[in-house]
């Protein structure tokens, strides 16, 4: 017997906990507006979603970033059917749904985190993610998505994939951040600079054999001195010891 109902009813933290305590193995449905969702559940764990949007079923978010999305939704229909065959489909979801209900809350809370696209700039670097999982079933993309895909792995930044394509700013970085949300592209991290190596002082022996440690020691902890005469004081010390 399916389980349904609308998120008024039932929230989707309550549908998860229910299908742990289950524990449920199949396939959620949830309809809000165009858009609709699919999480598979196997064994009360969720393994697998995906947001799509219209006729054409374009992929909005998936994985771990589909359930989320999915979070934030205030009303939809869904329905829950019984499917041993999810048991077979691969784990795509990375974290247990008490993770993704906390981070549902926390974007809830600060609308911005939930919009991506406000990291991405002009200037952002971008690359194609490995082949992704949703790949194995097919992945609908707009015109537009195709359009920055292709320009993806020949453009340097956003700013020369929009000059390439004539696709406005704000359209281009939105459609950045579907394709992030899919798992096609993913932003170059920044390169670390290398750190230099530190100078190097050895500690010099006198003829008596007492270790003597240069004046300019006081300057490497920072504190304040006359240069000149240390300076003047370590010359002395190197000319004593080649004249030995």
């Amino acid at each position: 017997m399916a389980l349904e109902g609308t998120l008024q009813d039932m929230s989707l933290s309550d549908l998860f906990q229910v299908f742990r305590m289950g524990p449920k193995t199949g396939v959620l449905l949830l309809t809000s507006g165009a858009e609709r969702g699919i999480i598979y559940v196997a064994a009360g764990r969720l393994i697998d979603a995906a947001v799509v949007s219209g006729p054409e079923r374009t992929v909005l978010a998936s994985h771990d970033e589909g359930v989320i999305r999915m979070l934030l939704w205030d009303d939809a229909d869904f329905t829950f059917r019984h499917s041993p065959a999810v048991l077979e489909r691969p784990v795509h979801i990375a974290h247990d749904s008490e993770w993704l209900v906390l981070e549902g809350m926390r974007r809830r809370d600060n609308p911005a985190l939930a919009m991506p696209y406000h990291t991405i700039t002009l200037d952002t670097q971008l690359q194609l993610s490995p082949l992704p999982s949703s790949a194995e079933s097919g992945v609908s993309l707009d015109v537009n998505q195709w359009r920055i895909l292709s320009q993806v792995s020949i453009a340097p930044s956003l700013r020369a994939i929009c000059d390439a394509t004539g696709i406005s700013v704000d359209q281009a970085i939105r459609t950045v951040a579907e394709l992030m949300s899919i798992g096609l592209v993913e932003i170059v991290p920044p390169a670390v600079p290398k750190s230099k190596p530190r100078p190097r002082l050895d500690l010099m022996t006198s003829p008596q054999g007492s270790m003597m440690e240069p004046v300019l020691a006081g300057a490497r902890s920072g504190e304040e001195g006359p240069p000149m005469v240390g300076r003047g004081l370590l010359d002395a010390i190197m000319r004593r010891v080649r004249g030995l």
